[in-house]
């Protein structure tokens, strides 16, 4: 065998473990969905909830044809993720996560049939990236690569060469590339769902656009990066404007964390739970200003 065919025969044997098949049926609607899944631990599976949506008997099927009764905790309205708890507690290998860069190569790996696993090849395109939905929901944390997803791996795991698990792959895009959810992001969802019953997206009510900090001023403020994000507009009945966010604002650190983008902000939000307060540093005139941001839902996204 070539040596890259033995790199991706390699990294799709150890994905098979953590990859499952998650079958749906809604007896009273007479409609059965199938699809892919990941685990997340030993009790629970990440999906797409276009897949689970429907409700019905759930039953996810493992490694060695083995079929375990699941159910519903909860779905993400913003990622379209599901989480499923299982019946009992699965003695599998989990999956291990990995730092990714664009450039890497990676697989797309499913199991839609409940009988085998299908890959793609592709690479990695780029990471941290934010699109926009037709309602202008932002959806920070996505990966874009041209490998190729499809409704049979949908759900499934992106992975390195590696077997390391990279994202949850998500919908085919433009042009030949598709999203997937990076694995960070696809954990902090799910651990907020399991112990909450719904995950945070956070909204800033403030938009901008990144920018430079000369260096020399960004050395003699001590600043924690060169760079942040300068407010453009500030929306009158926001977060940002109840925490005092003004326009030609230049926001550098969020909660202790780099401000470098949009995303940047909303992601260090979003580890936190509506109602809570962060501390958000902004350069204004050359100084730096201490705010408290409180933490808000986007508005709408659950209707």
């Amino acid at each position: 065998m070539d040596p890259w065919s033995s790199l991706t025969t390699a990294a799709l044997a150890s994905t098979r473990p953590f990859v499952v098949h998650v079958n749906c049926l809604d007896l009273a609607e007479s409609r059965a969905s199938v699809g892919s899944g990941v685990l997340l631990d030993h009790y629970h599976v990440v999906s797409n909830s276009q897949i689970t949506g429907s409700g019905g008997e759930i039953t996810v099927h493992t490694w060695g044809d083995r079929k375990y009764r699941a159910t519903v905790v909860g779905d993400d309205p913003l990622y379209f993720l599901s989480v499923l708890r299982l019946e009992t507690r699965l003695d599998l290998p989990l999956p291990s996560l990995q730092v990714i860069e664009p450039g890497m190569l990676a697989l797309a790996v499913g199991n839609p049939f409940g009988t085998e696993w299908t890959a793609t090849l592709g690479m990695i395109s780029a990471v941290e990236r934010t699109i926009y939905r037709p309602e202008r929901f932002p959806v920070d944390g996505l990966i874009i690569t041209d490998t190729v997803i499809h409704p049979g791996n949908t759900g499934g795991a992106l992975v390195d060469l590696e077997g390391h698990l990279t994202g949850v792959n998500g919908i085919p895009w433009i042009h030949g590339l598709s999203l997937a959810v990076q694995a960070d992001v696809v954990g902090r969802i799910a651990n907020q769902i399991i112990e909450y019953g719904s995950a945070t997206h956070a909204w800033l009510g403030f938009s901008g656009q990144p920018e430079v900090v000369e260096p020399t001023l960004a050395k003699l403020l001590g600043l924690p990066a060169d760079r942040g994000v300068s407010v453009g507009y500030v929306a009158p009945d926001g977060p940002g404007s109840r925490a005092g966010v003004q326009v030609m604002d230049l926001v550098v650190q969020v909660d202790n964390q780099q401000a470098t983008a949009l995303g940047a902000i909303r992601k260090a939000l979003s580890l936190h739970r509506p109602g809570e307060e962060v501390p958000l540093t902004v350069l204004r005139k050359g100084e730096l200003v201490e705010l408290s941001f409180p933490v808000e839902e986007i508005p709408n996204l659950r209707e």
